[in-house]
């Protein structure tokens, strides 16, 4: 499996923080979205925009909904956009069956987490994240 893979052909792609030096060699990134409530320093030769999310957690609505958004935003203006958390596994996750439902790609959380898991197999969704898709989406 790639380190990194498109949940949107040639627009949106996901995957863990180890994947950023290969995707920026190989793809046109205009934005990346760090995930991770615990990595808000450093210096980086990209555009980095930190969008935390705390990983296992409950009461994550608020960030979850603000990640997702941010990646959609982008996207409708034409960026090229990647997202990702440590290992690519919960909190992109989240994102990616968000990302998919806002697009449309997706009617319920179900079909958006199996399509996102069809993508990238170690998705892994956690409770808590699960719940919060249910509050941000309901009905779906």
């Amino acid at each position: 499996m790639s380190v990194y893979q498109e949940l949107i052909p040639k627009r949106i792609y996901i995957g863990g923080a180890d994947a950023i030096p290969e995707l920026l060699k190989k793809e046109k990134i205009d934005v990346v979205y760090d995930l991770r409530a615990e990595n808000t320093d450093g210096d980086y030769d990209y555009n980095r925009k930190h969008q935390p999310i705390v990983d296992n957690a409950e009461n994550q609505d608020e960030s979850v909904n603000q990640a997702i958004d941010e990646v959609i935003n982008a996207y409708k203006s034409g960026k090229n956009v990647y997202f990702h958390c440590s290992g690519g596994k919960n909190r992109t996750g989240t994102v990616a069956i968000g990302t998919l439902l806002k697009l449309g790609e997706a009617n319920s959380i179900e079909e958006a987490e199996a399509k996102s898991k069809g993508i990238r197999s170690i998705i892994n969704v956690n409770p808590e994240m699960k719940a919060a898709l249910g509050r941000l989406f309901p009905g779906a």
